[in-house]
């Protein structure tokens, strides 16, 4: 098996950036990683291993976008 892997970056319309990535590795596994951060770059969240139970890996990045912007928008300026 070969790895597939998707990347998702946004800017929300309050300044963060967020950062979604899921992989599907060679032994099956799902390795993603969630990233907010504030417009000046400081982090909001970095979550290396996130737990998206019995998710596909288009359904984890769904579950993980929906995190990030969670997380993003409820930063005020």
């Amino acid at each position: 098996m070969t790895e597939r892997h998707i990347t998702h970056t946004e800017t929300l319309s309050n300044g963060c950036k967020i950062e979604v990535r899921a992989k599907i590795l060679r032994d099956g596994s799902l390795d993603m990683f969630i990233g907010v951060y504030r417009p000046d770059g400081r982090g909001i969240l970095e979550n290396k291993d996130p737990s998206p139970h019995l998710l596909d890996m288009e359904a984890a990045m769904e579950w993980g976008i929906e995190i990030a912007r969670k997380a993003g928008n409820a930063q005020t300026a």
